[in-house]
């Protein structure tokens, strides 16, 4: 027995749809493991050993047993191969990376150079979007250090604090999703290389993503357009704009207030770093990533030339690692920190990435379990493809699987949790049909940045209004038009992809 038939679906279903009830993404996928651990256990040696140890067999997935090729065992959890364990480390030393940079005050030094540069509405707009759009180490990040830098620069030239929020929320997700060397990339390069067979390298099958990457694309687009004035208001935004030109002396006093406290605060919270600081070791790390990404993917087509032997993580590890150091000389080295304040704040740093790092440990055991035939695991994988085959229309699966993430996004407020268990889906049943698993792939990461850009609940639009200080749900209501019509393009064109390829 291969699957367990319709039953295969039962730990994804008992995770999606606790995941949309409870809106919390580790307890719903603890339960969709446990279903299918007790699935298992219950075929091997019945229902009540499977009961008695139910608990033991939860734990015992999510640390895994390694793969073994020769003896047709795929591996499972924690130590299923090496990769792992880079994943998690990768994880790690980018939360640690991210809160040295941050506590420096190098992004808000960043931020006050190119705030000085602005001149008039557009300028400040666009300075806006590519500050949002370079701050791809974190979407937290980049929505508050962006906010806390623009936000008295909007209120001085009388732009509501509504289309702040939408730019901020607009940049700092959509470009994690598009950099293959961003924030996010461990925990999608490791859903890419756990779910394609064809994918190897997480940078290298993320980066085929890129262009079917519609809705990510658009919603960027649009930001630009809109920012330069390309794109006129509408919708609630309209009204926003019009009640921040009315109410332009408040602002004027609000703004004056607001640079104060951030001045404040500033001086409380970060060191006073300056433009270089952060700079140097971001700019150093991402140059290393494109090297290596180039010697490694690009050069070999065009010339004989040996690579290097280094996978994405691999690439990963060593660029965040010679960042960390570099930071540590040069913040050392100008007392910006003394050597024992930055390692607490690597500590600190790296403490803020342990939930991410749960989620994804959690998230790759459930899809181990969802692919592996049985016994090892439930077969839903081969279940898919079993009902799929010659059914269902490989044309349509793409806007399908685009639409059925935002939904999921939408209800749960969460772009990881939707890809942890819509991948596995989407995945398998593309493959099935004899379709392009990348094309799926863009598709659910696509519909979870939709869904997490429109839902009321999503922690990243949350942050966009923190950042730009304005009330979360008029962030929300002037936000939505511009989301619902970047997801009606994509959807047309993910019907037309569908097709085409």
């Amino acid at each position: 027995m291969e699957n367990f038939g319709i039953l295969s679906l039962l730990p994804s279903v008992v995770a999606l749809a606790l995941a949309i009830w409870t809106k919390r993404v580790v307890p719903s996928l603890l339960a969709g493991i446990l279903i299918g651990t007790i699935m298992i256990d219950t075929h091997a040696n019945g229902f009540i050993h499977a009961i008695l140890l139910s608990i033991i067999n939860l734990f015992g997935a999510i640390a895994g047993h390694p793969a073994d090729a020769d003896a047709g065992i795929r591996g499972m959890g924690l130590v299923q191969g090496p990769g792992r364990a880079e994943l998690v480390i990768v994880v790690f030393l980018l939360g640690a990376f991210i809160g040295v940079l941050n506590k420096s005050g190098g992004a808000y030094a960043f931020g006050r150079w190119l705030a000085d540069k602005v001149r008039g509405k557009k300028g400040a707009q666009v300075s806006t979007a590519l500050m949002g759009s370079s701050l791809f180490t974190s979407a937290y990040f980049s929505s508050l250090a962006t906010g806390t830098v623009f936000r008295p620069i909007y209120d001085r030239m009388n732009i509501s604090r509504a289309k702040l929020a939408f730019f901020l929320d607009s940049t700092a997700s959509p470009i994690n999703v598009l950099v293959p060397i961003s924030g996010w990339v461990a925990f999608m390069g490791a859903l890419m290389v756990d779910n394609i067979p064809s994918v190897e390298d997480p940078i290298k099958g993320l980066a085929q993503t890129i262009p079917y990457n519609f809705y990510n694309l658009v919603v960027l687009m649009m930001v630009f357009l809109m920012a330069a004035g390309k794109i006129k208001d509408f919708g609630p935004m309209k009204k926003a704009e019009e009640k921040a030109r009315l109410d332009a002396e408040a602002y004027s006093e609000v703004a004056a207030a607001d640079e104060e406290k951030q001045q404040n605060t500033e001086e409380k919270s970060v060191h006073k770093g300056t433009v270089s600081d952060m700079l140097l070791p971001l700019g150093v790390s991402v140059a290393i990533l494109v090297i290596l990404g180039l010697w490694n993917y690009t050069v070999p087509i065009f010339a004989d030339v040996p690579t290097v032997p280094l996978d994405g993580n691999k690439m990963l590890i060593l660029s965040f690692s010679v960042g960390i150091v570099l930071a540590f000389i040069k913040y050392t080295a100008k007392k910006l920190m003394s050597p024992k304040e930055f390692m607490n704040e690597l500590f600190e740093g790296s403490k803020t990435v342990i939930l991410g790092g749960v989620i994804i440990i959690l998230a790759v055991t459930l899809g181990d379990i969802m692919r592996a035939a049985a016994p090892e695991g439930i077969g839903a994988a081969s279940y898919i493809a079993e009902v799929a085959e010659g059914v269902i229309p490989n044309s349509i699966i793409p806007l399908a699987v685009f639409l059925l993430s935002g939904f999921v996004a939408f209800s749960m407020g969460t772009s990881f949790g939707t890809w942890a268990i819509m991948m596995p889906i989407g995945v398998s049943l593309m493959i099935a049909t004899g379709g392009d698993p990348i094309l799926a792939a863009a598709a659910v990461l696509s519909g979870g940045a939709f869904g997490d850009h429109s839902s009321p609940i999503s922690d990243t639009s949350i942050m966009s209004s923190v950042g730009a200080d304005v009330e979360h749900m008029e962030h929300i209501n002037t936000q939505l038009p511009y989301a619902l019509t970047c997801a009606g393009i994509a959807s047309v064109l993910f019907l037309a992809a569908g097709f085409i390829f």
